[in-house]
């Protein structure tokens, strides 16, 4: 009895873990258009942001539902593991569940930096086209139809809403919304200028383009010169993980020393403690956005 409530009591905290990390004010499943429109202050919730932005088609509830249930996995092996030991049980279990929503927010944004880095090609695109004396809506359609990927795609989305009379900031608003970041914001906020205001939109893309490019090729760097440290973390992160199998196929009794022995449950649960502060601290020194 006492484990079955311990058992609904972690499924409650990690579900209030997964809303506190990811739902923001907006719930209540307001329409796609609010959800893009950032420029009047309508945005949705950030991991409904980072499913779009990873191009998975799942509603938000689904995901945590499925987080939560890995980590209720992980709890009940833990308790066959270790009999009695359900501090360590929820300890792991609760730390999968905060890796998972932090690994989803940390590909969303690899996956923006990567559009960025593409958006300067566009950009170079764009300049071309209005060298050559296009408007800035053809212009946008010509550096779309030669982008590649999701800089394709965003363009072409782009031009589409211009051409059907959409206000350039809710036009916008879906690039800013899917791949938020410095260089797309400046980006967007060239084009409502010149949209609202005029001037010169080849001047400003080219400002524009020399900072996204200035900041690529710096992240690029910072990448590069830790990139030995970063594969090492994996390494030592995952390594005892891929062992253990291997050990328990060769000798299947080796881990039962650790598992009769009274202060077993205690190393194992340290062991876990110190990994998850490493592997927490490590993600903040190695981080390239900040």
């Amino acid at each position: 009895m006492f484990e079955t409530i311990l058992f609904f009591l972690l499924l409650v905290i990690m579900l209030y873990i997964g809303r506190q990390l990811f739902f923001g004010p907006d719930t209540d499943g307001s329409s796609q258009g609010d959800e893009e429109d950032t420029n009047n202050g309508s945005s949705s919730n950030s991991l409904t942001r980072a499913l779009r932005t990873l191009r998975l088609e799942i509603e938000p509830l689904v995901f945590v539902a499925a987080v939560a249930m890995i980590g209720i996995v992980v709890f009940l092996l833990f308790l066959e593991l270790f009999p009695g030991s359900v501090s360590l049980a929820s300890i792991a279990a609760i730390a999968l569940v905060i890796f998972a929503f932090s690994l989803l927010g940390d590909l969303a944004k690899w996956r923006a930096r990567r559009f960025e880095a593409g958006l300067v090609d566009a950009i170079d695109l764009l300049q071309a086209a209005l060298h050559s004396g296009e408007n800035p809506r053809d212009a946008l359609r010509t550096a779309a139809d030669v982008s590649k990927g999701a800089v394709k795609k965003e363009l072409n989305e782009l031009a589409k809403r211009l051409e059907l009379g959409m206000p350039i900031e809710k036009a916008t608003g879906r690039m800013v919304e899917l791949y938020d970041s410095e260089g797309v914001r400046l980006f967007t906020q060239v084009l409502i200028a010149k949209w609202n205001a005029g001037g010169d939109l080849l001047m400003l893309l080219k400002s524009v383009n020399r900072i996204i490019r200035d900041r690529v090729k710096l992240r690029l760097k910072v990448a590069g010169q830790l990139a030995g440290a970063r594969y090492a973390l994996f390494f030592v992160a995952f390594g005892p993980y891929m062992v253990i199998p291997a050990f328990l196929w060769k000798a299947p009794g080796w881990l039962q020393t650790l598992t009769d022995h009274p202060m077993g449950p205690t190393f194992l649960l340290s062991a876990v403690l110190l990994q998850v502060a490493g592997l927490f601290w490590m993600r903040r020194i190695l981080r390239t956005d900040q």
